[in-house]
């Protein structure tokens, strides 16, 4: 058979596919996951992983880490977030993000906010003092959750916390120890703590579980 030019360029075209093709079952595409020994990791964006933040992990579901991986992963959808890794075994969780779009609080939040890593103190959200410093005030949005789901004020000045509108489960709230009792189906709604007491307050919702939790410290 004769080589011709024509033939050349098929040749080429039959490359250029086959780099395509062996590009897109190998790359990291969104929703890709895979496992090696007690490792699994997802890819989750399409984000620039050039920072890395690790965690210990709390199971909710019955101690079965690896039908629980994929709900921890669901826990981090964040568009900084590029991947994450769970060793089954240890309970460590290495996620990987993009540090110009979040940091390793950020990414610390949406665990906590699930409930796969334990929330302390510091994972608190922080009233803001007015400038007289004789006021505070804590901003609480509503959707299917709490956010933040954990703040926490200063005891013996006055507390403003102001609720968006809510539905369903959080078409009330109540704090029972600071007299608090809320109706968010109207736009929301706010309640002045004159003088709050130092202690743990559930931020209790309308079916009577507690959605979040109120720190005066």
């Amino acid at each position: 058979m004769r080589f011709r030019p024509q033939h050349l360029i098929w040749v080429v075209v039959g490359v250029v596919l086959g780099g395509v093709l062996v590009y897109v079952a190998t790359a990291e595409q969104p929703g890709k996951r895979i496992q090696t020994g007690n490792v699994i990791t997802k890819t989750l964006g399409t984000a620039d992983g050039n920072a890395t933040a690790s965690f210990d992990i709390a199971l909710q579901e019955g101690g079965d880490a690896e039908h629980e991986a994929d709900h921890v992963f669901e826990a981090l959808a964040n568009p900084a977030v590029a991947s994450a890794s769970l060793d089954v075994e240890n309970l460590r969780l290495d996620v990987r993000f993009d540090d110009a779009q979040a940091t390793e609080s950020d990414i610390r939040r949406l665990l906590v906010a699930s409930g796969y890593v334990k929330a302390t103190l510091d994972d608190a959200v922080p009233a803001t003092l007015s400038a007289d410093g004789k006021s505070q005030e804590i901003k609480i949005g509503v959707s299917d959750k709490l956010e933040p789901a954990l703040v926490r004020a200063s005891p013996g000045i006055p507390l403003r916390l102001v609720f968006g509108e809510g539905t369903d489960h959080l078409s009330s709230v109540t704090i029972e120890g600071l007299g608090v009792k809320l109706d968010l189906t109207q736009g929301g709604a706010a309640a002045e703590v004159p003088d709050p007491k130092p202690g743990s307050y559930d931020i209790v919702c309308a079916e009577g579980y507690a959605d979040g939790t109120l720190i005066v410290e």
